[in-house]
Order: structure tokens, then sequence, then C-alpha cells
């Protein structure tokens, strides 16, 4: 029987419902250059890096400006409307990340965002009593879907990765935890338009779900 350990929570769109944030930044930039981009072109980008982001619509819409200069552009529009506009958790993940906590397990963020956009997010919610660590994927060598955020997070934690269960809702999350060969719960947010996350072992809908006798059945299936 496997003991777990961790569990790794993606931060935007599995604590925070930060992706419309991104969506809307994406959008409005767009549009500043006499353009628009469909909410399925949007949610594409969805676990991918600022670089994959706006080097793919830099490309996909011939815009006329250095991506240095693009990503600047975007990323005052995003700290614009996380300054102008309310975070909200993603609904039932508190008294999860609670109750997790309680029951003794070691909690971790591994996400594509900035480290200060983490950190930030997690002091608004006061989420950052719960987690152990932090890691972004700017800290490692390779971004998601490449493992690297995910093994780097269970070596400083000294857990072996069958100990762990990551949480995650891109495509390319649960990729990076799959190439990593940890068990990968896919959370599913209905209020956005549905993803690829075959990949994942299970998948769930409501973060209530998450429960540890729900974590304990599911490491001890694998």
């Amino acid at each position: 029987m496997t003991q777990l350990k961790l569990i790794i929570f993606d931060m935007d769109g599995v604590l925070v419902d930060s992706e419309k944030f991104y969506m809307k930044s994406e959008l409005q930039v767009i549009q500043s250059f006499g353009k628009e981009a469909s909410e399925d072109y949007l949610r594409s980008f969805c676990g991918t890096t600022q670089d994959f982001i706006w080097g793919s619509i830099k490309k996909d819409f011939a815009l006329d400006i250095s991506l240095e200069d693009l990503k600047i552009k975007a990323k005052n529009q995003l700290i614009y409307l996380f300054e102008t506009e309310e975070i909200e958790a993603i609904e039932h993940v508190e008294k999860t990340l609670s109750n997790l906590k309680k029951a003794g397990y070691l909690l971790a963020v591994a996400s594509s965002s900035e480290r200060e956009i983490i950190k930030r997010h997690l002091i608004e919610l006061d989420f950052l009593k719960y987690f152990d660590l932090i890691k972004s994927s700017e800290e490692v060598a390779h971004s998601k879907p490449a493992p690297d955020v995910f093994i780097a997070v269970a070596e400083e934690l000294k857990v072996p990765i069958e100990h762990v269960v990551v949480v995650e809702d891109s495509t390319n999350g649960i990729k990076a935890a799959k190439n990593a060969e940890m068990i990968c719960i896919g959370y599913n947010n209905l209020n956005y338009p549905p993803i690829n996350q075959e990949a994942a072992d299970i998948i769930i809908s409501n973060m209530s779900e998450i429960t540890p006798e729900f974590l304990e059945e599911l490491v001890n299936k694998k």
C-alpha cells in the first residue's frame, strides 16, 4: 500500500479562478491591434508560458511588434485587471486545502505563472498558510508539459514520486504530471469551454471531491 504524502496543485484554474483574467487580457491586447479571437482559441493557451502564448499570438495574427514589447504590453494589461477586478478562489477549494492540511499532507503549488503573481494571489486569498512550497516554471529549465516543475517540488520536499498526486486543469499541466510519472487529477471547470484532459488518471468537476479518503483510494488503485 502506497502512502500518499504530497499533493501538488496548479494555481490558475485550480486554486484561483484567474483564467478569465488571462483570457480577457489576451483578448484586449489582440483587439488593440484591430483583431479578434475566439474564446476557444484563448482557452487553448491554458497552462502554457507567456513566451508560448505571445509568440503564438504574434505569429497567428501577424502582429507588427517585437515579442518582448508584446509581452510587456500584455503583462501591464493583466496587472491592470488584477488590480481593478476581484480575484476569486475556485469553489470549495479553501475547505479542501484546510481538510488536507489537517490530515497531515504536504501541499505545494507548481504553476506556469511568475512567482510574484503566484504569491500575490495566494496572499490575497489567504491561501499561503496552507502550502509548504511554491514553485514557478520560471525556476526550472523547462516549462509544462515538461515534468521539471513537478519533479523539482518532489525533490525539494524529499518525497518519492509514487507518493505524490497532482491536481491540474490544463492539457499541458496534465501531460507534465504524467511525464513526471505522477498520479494526476484533472479538474474540469464547467464554467469554461472544455479542454483535452484525457491523460489524467481521473477527472472531477468539484473540488470538494478531493478528500483524504478519495486520494488514498486513488493512490492505492494505481
